[in-house]
């Protein structure tokens, strides 16, 4: 079966997180266009608030325009980032930070904040971490957001302030090319997570990408296993002589596969255009782009690689100047994975050769 996802949006706004019944919203939309797949929304659930989790983040600063305001529907308040440049000033060391979040109930809710299958909660994130050259991630603290649960997934948190957004995703519908639902992926032991803040006076903006839950105790020794799975994009853009415009993944395979005898994660995405627009409209940037490859050394119950644009026989397209994956298994026996995605690099795209920059992460259960 060909798994379908979805078109994401490059400014990253959260904005519609905060909206009563609003589907897999938040910092980064899971936003699906026919033939895609959109992040799930709450259900009401195995689980329920409070919530505490960790896991870790491939993060990176890059010139960016800021804006705050206040959200017309609930009044609370929002920002954007949007970057102005691919050229990354800093970034994560190699294997990520490490990332940590809560959510706990809002007994004073904002108007439209909340509802029986998304409950209001104050989410905080932050991590002990810096990046490379000590850059801190100054975190959200009771951030007024809801808590997505539905078929006992690990719990999504999405919110926003005046500075940071967040967004988490464990749960994605899955449609066919003619936008028929096919199925429901849902994860219990883990979610994805992207991440943006800044500040009034900062030219800079950080952007991360990653994961957090419950990692696995007990490793498989032996044996494979594949992953079917959805992929969310964080900031993904090129620079269109000095424009900066979005990109994306449209339709395709998500799946990984986990070599445990051989200590290997490979996979990724694969039948894929990765598309952009050009004043409005939908085009295929490169027609040689099949997708995106991982290749990670398992490590515990984490892996960390590399990955890559890549054609369909799996040769990489164009050239990367950085590039890093990582990973972790989450739940009894290795029962879900989640891997987070950076590429920095040069490719041709509508036409010219351009810099641009690709973060992700993939979520996926064992088939």
């Amino acid at each position: 079966m060909t798994i379908k996802f979805f078109r994401e949006t490059f400014l990253i706004a959260a904005a519609g997180s905060l909206l009563a019944g609003c589907v897999g919203g938040g910092a980064g939309s899971g936003g699906g266009a026919a033939g895609g797949g959109t992040g799930g929304a709450g259900g009401g659930a195995g689980q329920s608030l409070p919530v505490t989790a960790k896991g870790r983040a491939i993060a990176f600063r890059v010139a960016s325009d800021f804006t705050s305001g206040t959200n017309s529907y609930t009044g609370l308040p929002t920002s954007s980032h949007n970057p102005t440049s691919t050229a990354v000033v800093e970034r994560s060391a190699r294997g990520g930070i490490e990332i940590e979040g809560s959510a706990t109930e809002d007994t004073n809710p904002a108007p439209y904040q909340g509802n029986a299958m998304a409950p209001a909660a104050l989410i905080s994130a932050s991590s002990p971490d810096t990046l490379e050259n000590g850059t801190a991630i100054a975190g959200m603290k009771d951030a007024k957001g809801n808590v997505y649960f539905e078929n006992g997934n690990f719990a999504n948190p999405q919110a926003e302030d005046a500075n940071a957004a967040v967004s988490t995703v464990g749960v994605y519908n899955i449609y066919d090319s003619n936008n028929q639902f096919v199925e429901q992926i849902v994860m219990k032991y883990g979610t994805t997570v992207r991440y943006r803040e800044g500040a009034t006076g900062d030219p800079n903006a950080t952007y991360a990408v990653g994961f957090i839950g419950e990692n696995t105790t007990s490793m498989p020794k032996k044996g494979t296993a594949t992953y079917k799975g959805f992929y969310e994009s964080g900031q993904s853009y090129y620079n269109d002589n000095g424009t900066m415009k979005s990109m994306y993944f449209k339709d395709g395979t998500v799946e990984l596969v986990a070599d445990f005898d051989k200590g290997k994660v490979t996979g990724g995405i694969s039948g894929a255009a990765l598309n952009g627009n050009d004043n409005g409209t939908p085009v295929d940037l490169n027609s040689n782009i099949d997708g995106l490859a991982i290749n990670a050394d398992i490590n515990g119950s984490n892996y960390d690689g590399t990955a890559m644009l890549v054609d369909a026989a799996g040769n990489q397209v164009g050239t990367s100047s950085y590039n890093e994956a990582i990973g972790a298994f989450f739940g009894p026996d290795a029962s879900e994975t989640a891997a987070a995605v950076l590429i920095e690099g040069n490719a041709d795209l509508n036409g010219s050769a351009s810099d641009y920059v690709i973060s992700g992460t993939l979520g996926g259960v064992k088939k």
